[in-house]
């Protein structure tokens, strides 16, 4: 399962579904308006509480030390866009061609917070 932070266009979804990867949004687990203002502290306990990996385009968020330091707490495994202007398109594609991380992360144990780009993957933790 994958939870898909609010910053993600619900296309990224669509295009999860196309690899046979399930996924829930935040407004799925907080509800429409509790989805606008959970804390990414609380959403990145929560993932990993449900041993779920998250999807998110804020690639700020390892830079921020509590939420960094939620990650860590929590063992939480995130995924995140190398940056957020991509086009829904493009970023179907990036996600297709990291699929091989996408599995790593699922068997990965500990904290982890890995940026893709059409390249390659920068892991932040």
């Amino acid at each position: 399962m994958v939870l898909l932070d609010r910053c993600v266009p619900p296309g990224v979804g669509a295009a999860l579904n196309h690899f046979d990867i399930d996924f829930k949004t935040l407004a799925d687990i907080y509800g429409r308006d509790g989805a606008q203002s959970v804390a990414d502290v609380d959403w990145i306990r929560d993932s990993a509480a449900q041993g779920w990996l998250a999807l998110t385009q804020n690639f700020k968020i390892p830079r921020v030390a509590h939420e960094a330091a939620a990650i860590r707490e929590h063992s939480a495994r995130i995924l995140c866009y190398h940056k957020a202007n991509l086009t829904r398109e493009a970023k179907g594609l990036i996600l297709g061609r990291h699929l091989r991380a996408l599995g790593q992360l699922v068997d990965h144990s500990s904290a982890a917070f890995w940026r893709i780009a059409p390249r390659g993957i920068h892991r932040d933790i």
